[in-house]
């Protein structure tokens, strides 16, 4: 029966990996309609997680200052779990993926509200960040978009 030579196994694709986003980032852009400022660490975390840590300040009267730590986990299919927990207090839960030069996430809960985040990779070394909340008629609205360049060191 048979006849046939031997087939050799498909080589397994690379797990998934958030190691492209790693590194330290600064960048600026608008949140709430105002010119802000921001730094993204992001670094391997415990147990093959990513953490990341996020400043951010808003020029105005008075200036705000905003901060958040997150811990994210991915699975073999590409899938982002984890937790985010801000300067105010609130622990949010974090689900997500990676789609190519793009990770995304959803974060929050219905009671609360409901946001998504997303960080492109551009071809130029650009980090894009976007953020967005999710409206009562199923639209987004961006409420931040910042441009993040590695730091040199």
């Amino acid at each position: 029966m048979g006849g046939g030579g031997l087939i050799a196994p498909a080589t397994p694709a690379e797990s998934p990996s958030l190691a492209a986003w790693h590194g330290s980032w600064s960048g600026a852009g608008e949140a709430f309609g105002k010119p802000a400022t921001a730094t993204l660490e992001i670094a391997p975390g415990e147990g093959g997680a990513t953490s990341l840590a996020y400043r951010l300040s808003i020029d105005g009267t008075p200036p705000v200052h905003y901060s958040a730590e997150a811990d994210y986990g991915l699975d073999t299919k590409g899938r982002v779990s984890g937790k985010w927990t801000d300067s105010y207090g609130r622990t949010r839960p974090v689900s997500g993926g990676i789609e190519g030069p793009v990770w995304w996430t959803h974060w929050g809960s219905a009671d609360v509200e409901i946001g998504r985040s997303t960080y492109a990779l551009d071809t130029d070394g650009t980090l894009t960040v976007s953020d967005s909340v999710l409206q009562a008629d199923g639209g987004w609205r961006v409420f931040a978009v910042l441009h993040y360049r590695r730091n040199k060191g």
